[in-house]
């Protein structure tokens, strides 16, 4: 049997056939490749966009969490001056639960969202203010945890402690953002021959305090903050399995601030 060979004309078609395949399949190749690229570029891009905005939301976040537990604890005599002006004693309760609740949530929610500063990874992508924000955060975790192992209401010294860490813990966080986490802005407003001069607060503060600039400080502060840190929830874990460990058994009291007697009767208005 014989076969019939194609003639040098088809040769010719059948090689610029596939010589154009073999091209366009290249060129597919190289445009899926490049496409992969392009995409892992902008992937990368947004995560770290997104982890940008993430962190600057997270200090703003902070520092709002922050005045504010500092301005209820503060206002811890105003808000039991009002209290005890109600007559009706379901209006003084909501009054007095309304500030249980901020004065808790704030302190609770600084501490939570405050876990971002013990990850070293961001502090050469963020200036943090060493070592004033990790100390803050865990000044405001010791007084958590003293509020969980002890009846701060009623006892003015366990009261006055928490009061103490609240505001050593705010004027460090807040002094920490004024003055080393805003210092490359105030610089930029300077000369350039001010700016590099660390003789003004502004500049030693941004050569010194800050986590970008001073890596061996920020190492060293995240050892002993992470520290203190994992002590507070090592007694708050200890304490939930067994709450006798901290404190003795007692009959729960009669709320201090608002007793029966406060609230006039009809005939007392009389």
């Amino acid at each position: 049997m014989w076969v019939e060979l194609p003639d040098k004309a088809s040769f010719v078609v059948i090689n610029k056939s596939f010589s154009f395949l073999l091209c366009l399949g290249n060129s597919l190749i190289e445009f899926l490749l490049q496409t992969v690229t392009n995409s892992s570029t902008v992937i990368n891009n947004y995560v770290t966009a997104g982890a940008t905005y993430t962190e600057n939301t997270v200090i703003v976040l902070l520092t709002m969490l922050t005045v504010l537990a500092l301005s209820i604890q503060i206002a811890r005599r105003y808000f039991i001056r009002v209290l005890r002006k109600f007559t009706l004693r379901l209006a003084a309760d909501i009054w007095w639960l309304i500030y249980v609740i901020l004065r808790d949530a704030s302190i609770f929610l600084v501490v939570f969202m405050g876990l971002m500063l013990f990850w070293p990874g961001i502090y050469q992508d963020f200036p943090i203010a060493m070592p004033f924000a990790p100390l803050a955060i865990d000044f405001f975790a010791v007084a958590l945890v003293l509020m969980l192992v002890v009846d701060t209401e009623d006892n003015s010294f366990y009261n006055s402690l928490v009061s103490i860490f609240v505001i050593i813990g705010s004027l460090l966080y807040l002094g920490g953002i004024v003055f080393v986490t805003e210092s490359a802005v105030q610089l930029a407003k300077l000369p350039p021959t001010v700016a590099t001069n660390t003789g003004n607060i502004w500049g030693f503060a941004y050569k010194y305090f800050n986590s970008m600039n001073n890596p061996t400080l920020s190492i060293y502060t995240f050892y002993v903050s992470i520290t203190i840190l994992g002590i507070c929830g090592l007694v708050a874990i200890i304490y939930s399995f067994n709450g006798g460990v901290f404190k003795r058994e007692i009959e729960p009291k009669a709320n201090p601030i608002v007793k029966q007697a406060d609230v006039p009767s009809p005939a007392q208005k009389k």
